[in-house]
């Protein structure tokens, strides 16, 4: 198979991968462990999918790029295919919700070292990922967001060091790397964010038994929000 072309979303990924043997948990096609193969960037990867389907086609693909000793393709569940004589030093976990990372991230605490980076990409609940990471004492080293089809997807890298602040609900809520770069993306969703929580304030203060905690955490959240986007007026953005 000629070279793997990524879309926007995995390119952005696969951009922030700085190791040389990864693994790749849901990796349905193996796209991003052969186009880092294919350009020299790795020395190994580990291709896992929980699904039969998936690993077929990751090992077709595998096999048509001549990539087989390089790449193994593994039917695992979650990091359950990992084991220390692999050696990942980077593990990517895209396309799903954070969530599910999450819980992927507790049971297979036992496959990892804590010397891995986490290259993390959900497709929802953010939040609760960032949530994750700083409770577990993982650090967020970086973070982009990338627009790609119509949607805006963050990718989080990460690592086993306690930050040396404690994430604000602001960090959480909206990313550190990512406030503190201020790019037109981050303040497109930014504004995205303050529209959207103003509505479910809305709808709270209009139900018939308003939820008068998750009122107030609505209404918390909205300042910070409000906050963050007034804090770089004036100033330029990239």
């Amino acid at each position: 198979m000629s070279n793997v072309h990524l879309s926007k979303r995995l390119q952005a990924i696969a951009d922030l991968v700085d190791g040389q043997r990864i693994a790749d948990i849901g990796t349905d096609h193996a796209y991003i462990p052969i186009a880092l193969a294919q350009a020299g960037q790795i020395d190994f990867a580990i291709a896992s999918d929980v699904g039969e389907g998936p690993v077929a086609i990751a090992e077709e693909n595998v096999r048509e790029a001549g990539l087989t000793d390089k790449i193994e393709v593994r039917l695992a569940d979650g990091l359950s295919g990992i084991s220390a004589e692999d050696a990942i030093d980077t593990l990517v976990i895209a396309g799903m919700g954070g969530l599910l990372i999450s819980r992927l991230l507790t049971e297979g605490k036992n496959h990892l070292d804590g010397t891995e980076t986490l290259l993390l990409a959900p497709n929802r609940d953010v939040l609760l990922l960032r949530q994750y990471l700083a409770a577990n004492e993982f650090g967020i080293l970086d973070e982009k967001l990338v627009e790609d089809a119509g949607h805006v997807y963050p990718v989080i890298v990460a690592g086993q060091t306690k930050p040396e602040v404690p994430y604000s609900r602001a960090d959480l809520l909206l990313g550190p790397v990512l406030r503190r770069d201020r790019s037109r993306l981050f303040l497109k969703e930014t504004e995205l964010a303050r529209q959207k929580t103003m509505l479910v304030i809305q709808a709270l203060q209009e139900a018939a038994t308003p939820d008068t905690t998750k009122l107030q955490e609505e209404q918390a959240d909205l300042a910070i929000i409000k906050e963050v986007l007034a804090d770089g007026d004036g100033q330029d953005t990239h």
